[in-house]
């Protein structure tokens, strides 16, 4: 019982999908801009929410293993790249009827990255 309580109490802006329907079709998080224009058409308020900064790590380093002469050498070193980009966020949101929540998608970029729902409609 007190499972089933406790699941009435969690706050509705807490709450978050990984897709929608729109005319019957779904979007998904990971979607581009364009498909969720395609399905959803224009949404009913879209504005840009900031820009966030994306740090990429990549080891480019070679290690020479040759079980058969080992080298008394150590390994050649290795050296990591390291490659920044901003960004920006842009927050849509669609009034999907009365009685509805308000969706709010969030995409970073061109890729949906999250759907919130907003107040009742």
């Amino acid at each position: 019982m007190r499972r089933f309580l406790f699941l009435f109490l969690i706050p509705p802006a807490l709450a978050s999908a990984d897709s929608i329907r729109c005319d019957g079709y779904l979007v998904n998080t990971g979607d581009s801009q364009s498909r969720v224009l395609e399905i959803c058409g224009e949404p009913q308020s879209a504005r840009q929410d900031g820009f966030i900064e994306q740090v990429v790590r990549r080891n480019d380093g070679a290690m020479i293993v040759n079980p058969v002469s080992p080298s008394p050498y150590p390994n050649p070193p290795t050296y990591e790249v390291e490659s920044r980009r901003v960004i920006p966020v842009y927050k849509w949101e669609y009034n999907l009827g009365r009685g509805t929540f308000l969706k709010i998608l969030t995409f970073h970029g061109d890729t949906l990255v999250d759907i919130a729902d907003g107040p009742r409609q």
